[in-house]
């Protein structure tokens, strides 16, 4: 397990492979979406792959990082309702490609991942989903403890799947700002879970 000031400089090191990969994507949505919140999307996307990198595999720590910031910024991407990874891939939404629904709405609200009522507490993988609920209520009680402004950016960019720019005007910051409050108050809640033994 990294210590914090190795996972700090790894942080550090590697922005400009997000940005890079962020950029890309944002030229292909010709406009569609602020480049912060392509940026935010994927400091989380690196934030997971400092955090399960096994350098004893003999992988290359950029290679494995590329994958978990793209794949973070689609997954972002994924919550706005006019948008469709596959149609990306294909390239439908570069400049003269397909728009967005005129109907759609910018974001859909996110599933409430602390709705624990459709959970069965036995049968196969009962286990599991015990530790689950254990680490969302867990989790739930971090972001409560939150400073207003932490936790505002959280609940609405994970809990109601705004844009990170939405968040930002709602609590009266600049979107950079706020996307450098929310990877430092997600390394802080990282820290946290580990303590408690979450991995």
């Amino acid at each position: 397990m990294k210590n914090q000031a190795e996972h700090d400089a790894m942080v550090l090191e590697h922005q400009g492979l997000v940005r890079a990969i962020a950029w890309k994507i944002h030229r292909r949505l010709a406009g569609k979406v602020e480049l912060d919140d392509l940026i935010a999307y994927g400091q989380l996307g690196l934030l997971e792959a400092i955090a399960a990198f096994d350098s004893t595999r003999n992988h290359k720590f950029t290679t494995y990082a590329w994958h978990r910031i793209r794949g973070a910024i689609l997954d972002g991407l994924g919550r706005m309702t006019w948008f469709a990874r596959a149609e990306f891939e294909r390239g439908g939404y570069e400049s003269g490609g397909s728009e967005p629904p005129a109907t759609a709405t910018k974001h859909r609200p996110a599933r409430n991942e602390f709705d624990t009522t459709a959970v069965p507490d036995s049968g196969p993988g009962a286990a599991e989903r015990a530790m689950r609920l254990e680490l969302l209520a867990f989790l739930s009680d971090l972001v409560a403890s939150l400073p207003e402004k932490e936790a505002a950016l959280l609940r609405a960019t994970f809990y109601e799947g705004r844009t990170l720019t939405e968040a930002a005007r709602r609590v009266g910051i600049s979107t950079p700002w706020a996307s450098r409050l929310q990877t430092r108050t997600l390394a802080d809640l990282r820290v946290a879970l580990e303590k408690k033994g979450f991995r």
